[in-house]
């Protein structure tokens, strides 16, 4: 069978009037935007006629391509009998190389191939809900339905759709003759047709003839189902039909692994229409493989019960958030299947069509590399976003106070995407004053415009040293990235946490946001998923996780110290790899709390191969062992009897309590098993140890304290038995020097690039008790005047105000979370970007302005393949 290469792409649909819209939300598993309309395809535009939306649809896949449209072949899947009233094919064919109308799928990538390989042209498959000007039945009023699909228990039905989604399929020869980027492959796929009078008993499809086919796909494709790791299906709103496909699949995808493949559907998110709907269904598949991610079936919550075991045996599950797609282990290529069950009415027939298709992301080459390192694959997601990134300058309050004014009038006419790009676009560095605004529609923009006019006059009176507002809108007077002469201070510091605050969930979406790191941060280990602890913080499952599931998930994740250190310090590399990778800011000092030194080392480049880390942690008895799991570190220093391997007692517990630690030493005098292990501030700290003893201390002290669950026995006294075991651990081959001080709570000194100095650093950080304020000030004492902390949480962040604020009366500093447990990646980042500008950081934003998903022909992105 022929290979066939999809070269180019384009849909809309309710209010997504774009591919990058459509994109997003297909990767969120939810219809999105502030102004989704009930008729005409897209809502921005006034509505088109069919044979309109085709042109303009091939229009833009031949220029993106370079191809001459009247050498495009057309085929639509649509309507016949719509398509013969309004003289669409006419129309089409008049400006394309032909047009045929199709009513499904299979049919239509059958014509495709025998135009591929008879005239060697490219072929533009069209699938068009071509009754989309009649508006919607709808109500203002009422609810949509849930954004899930036909295989839930809870599923009442689609949404009504109007829309469009094209591609155009071209031979793999062809795409590399005429330079044009290939999104993926199309490996093979299996075609059923079944026509049945409308008075027959058996009109639909049976499970046999769905799991014949999709074998015979995979096998023709050469590719078998454990390959598979995305399956997009049709979830038809016909029960009997959905049952026929869920079963089918069941048969045709049966091996011994559970929770392997993902379930994806655009029906969840498009709402249904028989023609649209069959090329949407490709298009999400592509898109998926393209960008690597498993999209999301937001509203997803259990199989129908009756069919609850035989979705416990299948390899598939639901991912009810969008989570990335990692390289496999073995280098291969991802592979996706869709499954296009369509079903159309013709005279007295029903007419039934199936197809199974492979597809392939396609393995870019750039300088003979397979997957290099500048393989990006850029996407819209940011740019397309409603959330709007307005940057305000100015030398003085006067000026400030007239941008405000010019903006205001600009709203009356201008969409706020394009008022945020034409103030990024006017950016100037040698500005003294930026006020940032966050809004997502005119109104909120109008809104946070008058609170900015009040905020920055009560700035500069000195009524405040900021202003912001709960959306995020950021302006400061006092830049503490500037200083005299408003010349840059070099002032960066990259705070690293520890490991403690690593959760279920954490930085899911942060590679589809900034896909310029996912290969740099692949490439750190020969298997980045399971560095990253992939499937532990995107637990998979066939029903929706509760609450209570979550926490659980989440303290499960945290019993294990080898697994949330590894996990730790690969994410602190991808918080890292975004600042230098996307935003150009490199850190001028750096320094880690406890594990999130070697996080630091990690995240900096200090390492040739940080990912032997990973085999080492997996391994090492001190941290599966020894200062944790069985303690038997402890056991000994304590004399306690050894347990088999496996068996959890909770000898040692860690508490944060508010005091100091003068009152801890003299309360914990008689103790021999309680330890301060980190001083936070200088009135909160951890105390940890033997849970009774730690009681009985903290009852002396007469305060509150929170156990943290944390069984680990690192920075006390037990732990330097472990000392040389951790030097040895930690010994690895270093790099060349970077410009980054690195500041360590083993000496309050900046360490040297070698490895006998980073793995005795490490050491000896673990195994002491950690001084935050003694590092935070430190820094300060040195020049540090932003800290932006490189992981979960704001921990870090609120420690560095106290103790820069309140012990010190600076308030010419700032601290900057970049993650924040149940808010989005998306807003998270804006709000620390608006920070960032607002204090003198020179950021390069490009990405959040500009991008798209499409790829021109015979761009660098192609360079060498």
């Amino acid at each position: 069978m022929t290979e066939l290469a999809v070269i180019g792409m384009d849909a809309k649909f309710s209010g997504q009037d774009n591919i990058d819209r459509v994109e997003r939300a297909f990767y969120l598993g939810a219809n999105v935007g502030n102004s989704i309309g009930t008729s005409g395809i897209g809502s921005t535009e006034e509505p088109q006629s069919a044979s309109a939306t085709v042109l303009t649809s091939v229009a833009l896949l031949a220029e993106t391509n370079q191809l001459n449209m009247a050498n495009i072949a057309v085929l639509l899947i649509a309507d016949v009998n719509k398509c013969a009233d309004d003289q669409l094919v006419q129309q089409v064919a008049q400006q394309c190389a032909s047009c045929v109308v199709i009513t499904d799928l299979g049919q239509a990538l059958k014509q495709a191939t025998d135009l591929v390989n008879n005239q060697d042209c490219a072929v533009a498959v069209v699938g068009i809900n071509n009754t989309a000007n009649q508006s919607s039945n709808k109500t203002d009023t009422e609810e949509a339905p849930a954004a899930t699909i036909s295989f839930d228990d809870t599923f009442s039905g689609y949404a009504s759709v109007a829309g469009f989604a094209s591609l155009i399929i071209s031979s793999t020869d062809f795409a590399s003759a005429n330079q044009c980027y290939v999104y993926a492959s199309i490996k093979g796929f299996a075609q059923l047709a079944v026509n049945s009078e409308l008075s027959s008993e058996n009109t639909e499809l049976n499970v046999a003839n769905i799991a014949d086919t999709a074998s015979l796909a995979l096998q023709q494709a050469q590719i078998t189902a454990q390959q598979v790791g995305l399956l997009e299906v049709t979830a038809d709103s016909k029960a009997a039909l959905a049952l026929s496909e869920s079963q089918g699949l069941m048969s045709a995808y049966s091996h011994t692994q559970t929770l392997h493949t993902a379930l994806s559907c655009a029906r969840s998110v498009t709402g249904e229409d028989g023609y649209f709907s069959q090329v949407a269904g490709l298009l999400k598949a592509v898109i998926s493989l393209h960008q690597r991610y498993i999209p999301a079936i937001k509203d997803w919550q259990q199989p129908v019960a009756t069919q609850m075991s035989q979705w416990q045996r299948s390899p598939f599950y639901m991912p009810v958030d969008a989570r990335p797609w990692f390289p496999n282990a073995d280098g291969s290529a991802h592979v996706a299947a869709y499954s296009c069950v369509a079903h159309s009415l013709s005279e007295s027939t029903l007419e039934y069509g199936y197809c199974h298709v492979i597809l392939q992301e396609n393995k870019v080459k750039i300088a003979g590399q397979v997957h290099p390192v500048s393989d990006v694959r850029s996407n819209g997601f940011f740019a397309s976003s409603d959330l709007a990134l307005v940057i305000v300058q100015g030398n003085d309050e006067a000026q400030l106070r007239s941008e405000l004014e010019t903006i205001a009038g600009e709203l009356v006419n201008s969409d706020i995407k394009q008022i945020a790009a034409d103030c990024y676009a006017r950016t100037d560095t040698d500005k003294v004053y930026s006020a940032v605004l966050i809004a997502e529609t005119a109104e909120e923009l109008s809104k946070e415009i008058t609170l900015a006019f009040a905020g920055i006059a009560s700035v500069f009176n000195n009524d405040a040293n900021e202003w912001k507002t709960p959306k995020g809108s950021y302006f400061t007077g006092q830049p503490a990235n500037r200083g005299a002469n408003n010349n840059v201070q070099g002032g960066v510091a990259f705070l690293y946490p520890g490991i403690g605050a690593t959760y279920v969930g954490l930085g899911r979406d942060l590679f589809h946001l900034f896909p310029q790191i996912f290969q740099p941060v692949a490439a750190l280990a020969d298997d980045i998923g399971a560095s990253l602890k992939d499937t532990l913080l995107n637990p998979r499952s066939i029903t929706r996780h509760s609450f209570k599931q979550l926490k659980q998930l989440d303290l499960d994740l945290r019993g294990n110290l080898a697994n949330i250190a590894e996990a730790g310090v690969g994410f602190a590399c991808v918080f890292t790899k975004v600042f230098e990778e996307v935003f150009a800011v490199k850190a001028d000092f750096a320094a880690g709390y406890s594990m999130g030194e070697v996080s630091m080392y990690a995240a900096l480049g200090c390492w040739q191969q940080p990912g032997l880390m990973s085999a080492r942690l997996a391994q090492s008895n001190t941290f599966n062992h020894q200062l944790c799991g069985e303690l038997r570190t402890l056991r000994q220093h304590w004399g306690l009897p050894d347990v088999a391997n496996g068996t959890f007692e909770q000898i040692w517990e860690t508490y944060t309590i508010k005091a100091t630690i003068e009152q801890v030493e003299i309360a914990a005098a008689d103790e021999d098993r309680v330890y301060c292990t980190i001083i936070n501030t200088p009135d909160s700290l951890l105390l940890a140890g033997y849970p009774e003893a730690c009681q009985r201390v903290i009852k002396k002290l007469g305060k509150r304290a929170m156990a943290l669950n944390m069984a680990n026995a690192i920075h006390s006294a037990p732990a330097y038995a472990e000392y040389d075991h951790m030097v040895e651990l930690y010994h690895m081959d270093v790099t060349e020097r970077i410009n980054t001080k690195m500041y360590s709570s083993s000496c309050y000194l900046p360490i040297p690039q070698r490895s006998k100095a980073i793995s005795h650093s490490i050491a000896k950080c673990l195994c002491d008790v950690v001084d935050f304020p003694r590092l935070v000030n430190t820094l300060h004492d040195k020049g540090a005047r932003v800290f932006i902390e490189m992981g979960p949480g704001r921990s870090l962040c609120s420690w560095v105000d106290k103790i820069l604020t309140h012990e010190r009366d600076d308030s010419r500093h700032v601290s900057v979370p970049v993650n924040a447990k149940g808010t989005s990646d998306e807003l998270t980042y804006i709000r620390a970007i608006a920070k960032l500008v607002s204090h003198g950081v020179n950021l390069n934003l490009d990405s959040l302005f500009n991008g798209s998903i499409l790829v021109k022909a015979g761009s660098l992105a192609n360079a060498g393949r």
